[in-house]
């Protein structure tokens, strides 16, 4: 009997029984800590940006217990119900004025290892270390899933956009940016009225001359074209198409992500042959020609290949036609698969930089500039790798456009452009 009360003592307070009490009093008061920290972040996103008046510090405080005052009047921190004291300065370091405060500090091995919940939060600079994808809905109840290491980027340069229908962009460390492309039906307002939904279904397009979409799903289109899971012929095809179409359907995440502008590195190319630099889809840098079919595939699907949580390639045919529909269904021109250059001259950086630009919902240069490689196939032995869209020295080329080149073709007003899916 005495070793069997020494047994159970030694499972009570000071054993197993112990420990596991204070496990699960640390993680509840990480929680706290973190909830307290996001509603602070929330509430300073509100007008006037990055203020918070001590009323409202108080009364978000005295939603998760009794607030403790220093002798000066300060706020010390809260006890709980449960009697947990947590410290104010362990959640938050911003004061209450007007200026626009730090991110929250809240807990932070706990901030990055939890998904965003609102659109609101997912524009804040933590997101970016999160090791975890994000899935959220806009004010219209629309899916997107924002990649671990990226956040939304809300400003003056993408309008704003907050909701899919508009074009969401998200945005990583280095700056690289991305568009969502919605699959299923898309609310443009708060009643979801159907009358006001668009739907967007993943699938391969031809457009004819008023724009009008016809799905053509696995079928060679145009007499040539194909999206194949594999090649005899020497071109790059997708990473894994099937796996694409399951994870960027209404039925998976609901969507995926194209680079926001063409392909683009740090410095200019000016030849074939030309050593290979790094994949960047940032406004500032030089659009990423004069390179193979081949090349932009290895180049677009190693951009991330450290992510464990989501999968980088090259356009394929069902991301290309389902993106196109997308924007002109969304955009301000019904007709954008039809659409041909704005301009007959090359813009090194994109049309971002011209006064005529090709862009709808945030995504730009798909009518326009240089051509783009995909991982569609040509049944040409001699010509297989298929490109789409515009480009600035020919009119007769436009945004749905098909045409094939070899493996070996790398010319001056050919580029790609990256996607992203979940």
């Amino acid at each position: 009997m005495i070793l069997a009360g020494i047994s159970i003592s030694a499972l009570t307070n000071q054993g197993l029984f112990g420990r596991a009490n204070e496990a699960k009093r640390e993680s509840e008061i990480a929680n706290i800590k973190e909830q307290i920290a996001l509603d602070i972040y929330e509430k300073q996103l509100e007008p006037p940006l990055g203020s918070i008046t001590d009323a409202e510090l108080e009364a978000i405080l005295t939603s998760y217990g009794t607030i403790n005052y220093e002798e000066d009047g300060t706020i010390k921190g809260i006890t709980t119900d449960k009697g947990y004291e947590i410290l104010l300065s362990d959640i938050y370091s911003g004061g209450t004025t007007e200026t626009t405060p730090e991110e929250p500090p809240a807990d932070p091995l706990s901030i990055p290892t939890n998904p965003a919940t609102t659109i609101a939060e997912a524009q804040s600079d933590y997101m970016l270390a999160k090791t975890v994808n994000s899935p959220i809905q806009d004010e219209y109840g629309n899916k997107i899933t924002v990649p671990a290491g990226f956040k939304i980027k809300v400003d003056d340069t993408t309008n704003n956009a907050t909701t899919v229908d508009k074009g969401i962009v998200i945005i990583d460390s280095d700056e690289n940016e991305f568009v969502w492309i919605p699959t299923g039906k898309i609310y443009t307002d708060t009643a979801k009225t159907e009358a006001n939904a668009k739907t967007i279904n993943l699938n391969r397009y031809t457009f004819d001359s008023n724009g009008n979409p016809t799905a053509q799903n696995d079928a060679v289109v145009e007499t040539y074209y194909q999206e194949l899971a594999t090649s005899t012929k020497g071109n790059t095809t997708a990473k894994d198409i099937n796996d694409f179409k399951t994870k960027a359907s209404e039925s998976g995440s609901g969507g995926f992500y194209i680079g926001r502008y063409e392909a683009r590195t740090g410095t200019a190319r000016s030849s074939a042959g030309q050593a290979l630099t790094t994949l960047t889809t940032k406004s500032s840098d030089y659009v990423y020609n004069w390179v193979t079919q081949i090349q932009a595939a290895d180049l677009a699907r190693n951009m991330y290949q450290n992510a464990t949580t989501f999968t980088s390639d090259l356009m394929n045919s069902y991301a290309w036609d389902t993106a196109t529909l997308f924007l002109q269904t969304c955009g301000t021109n019904s007709k954008y698969s039809r659409q041909s250059r704005v301009s007959s001259s090359y813009s090194s950086t994109g049309t971002n930089n011209q006064t005529t630009k090709d862009v709808q919902c945030n995504v730009y240069d798909m009518a326009s500039n240089v051509y783009e490689w995909t991982t569609e196939t040509c049944s040409d032995s001699g010509r297989p790798c298929v490109v789409r869209g515009g480009r600035y020295g020919d009119s007769g080329y436009y945004t749905s456009y098909r045409f094939n080149a070899s493996t070996s073709g790398s010319y001056s007003e050919g580029g790609f452009r990256p996607i992203l899916f979940i």
